[in-house]
């Protein structure tokens, strides 16, 4: 079976791709103006912030569905930590210490 599929993380691909904190995006129009300016140079070419963060999964799940094709892949949903989530551009305002 692991021979297969390929596992796929989504934290990898929000970590690596998007590096931007949900709740950060869906907060967008009440964020600070630095954390905005950060969050703007990420999502360039991309029309809002929600689109930004779909797209991104849609194109890394794609990406690395593409370098095993015709194996199937498995998605597993993320796990991160508040640290981990923490460490997102703009994720000091919405996880603890």
């Amino acid at each position: 079976l692991w021979a297969q599929h390929l596992y796929i993380r989504l934290e990898f691909v929000i970590n690596n791709a998007i590096g931007v904190h949900p709740k950060a995006l869906l907060n967008y129009d009440t964020i600070d103006a630095s954390t905005k300016a950060l969050i703007d140079d990420k999502m360039k070419g991309y029309a809002s912030p929600k689109d930004f963060y779909t797209q991104k999964i849609v194109e890394g799940v794609a990406t690395l569905a593409a370098s095993v094709y015709p194996k199937r892949i498995i998605v597993r949903l993320s796990d991160f930590k508040s640290n981990e989530y923490k460490s997102l551009i703009g994720g000091e305002q919405y996880e603890p210490d």
